[in-house]
């Protein structure tokens, strides 16, 4: 199926006429590091053409969209923002594709003083400050919810649980020791080196994946065709993996 929809794309890509070009991509905040490289490497490729990132949390990216603020491409840290976006028409739904997948963590600081070592540890008394993306807006926040609720844990962490804006968000908490625990993806704990220990990696089912598509305001619908068919690329996967993201999942999600 990736390899069917990587034949298109490159079909549409190289149908752009030969002018310099430039599109906005819309990521998730946990995309910025891996994106940063992406956009290097794809600008190197299309010389002339510009690649501007904005990341912010994916429901707040979809908030902004559905106020108006035009991008070419929207890349979602979930399967249901992205979702969102088509039920909304506010992407080109035949252009959606899954382009990597990650683990969520539990996080703690350095030293880890609260000795968090699994969910069931966030219920002791040394545990103050649990941090965690706003379910509403941070996909990441979700999948911490969704765990949570499976250990029965989410109703009585409540009065600890502190909510932050992005995943980002949360791991600059982490690293300055604002909160003793969070969650965060385990792309974004590597970031932070020694600053940040995981104290537990989640297992989620169905896995997280990360999905992007053409937006409906695209201005340069070939550029952004051409910048989605190297998001599917063998190239960028391992990009991608460099940054510790898992390879998209081989069925359909």
């Amino acid at each position: 199926m990736k390899r069917l929809l990587l034949a298109l794309l490159l079909a549409l890509a190289v149908c752009r006429p030969a002018f310099a070009g430039e599109i906005t991509v819309f990521a998730a905040a946990s995309l910025t590091n891996a994106f940063t490289a992406l956009k290097t490497d794809f600008e190197a490729a299309h010389p002339g053409d510009t690649v501007q990132l904005d990341f912010a949390a994916s429901g707040a990216l979809l908030g902004r969209m559905a106020a108006g603020a035009a991008c070419d491409v929207f890349a979602s840290a979930d399967r249901d923002t992205m979702t969102l976006a088509a039920d909304r028409d506010r992407v080109v739904a035949a252009t959606r594709m899954v382009f990597a997948g990650n683990t969520l963590v539990l996080a703690v600081p350095a030293g880890n003083a609260a000795r968090v070592s699994s969910l069931d540890s966030l219920s002791v008394g040394g545990v103050q400050r649990i941090g965690v993306g706003n379910p509403e807006s941070v996909p990441a926040g979700r999948y911490a919810k969704r765990v949570l609720q499976q250990k029965a844990l989410w109703f009585a962490l409540t009065s600890k649980l502190v909510y932050y804006p992005s995943v980002r968000h949360v791991l600059a908490a982490l690293e300055r020791h604002e909160i003793d625990a969070g969650f965060v993806y385990a792309t974004d704990a590597s970031t932070a080196g020694k600053a940040v220990e995981t104290a537990a990696s989640l297992v989620l089912n169905p896995p997280i994946i990360y999905t992007a598509a053409m937006a409906k305001t695209a201005k340069d619908q070939p550029l952004a065709t051409a910048f989605l068919a190297y998001l599917a690329s063998p190239q960028a996967t391992t990009t991608l993996g460099r940054f510790g993201f898992l390879p998209p999942p081989t069925q359909p999600q």
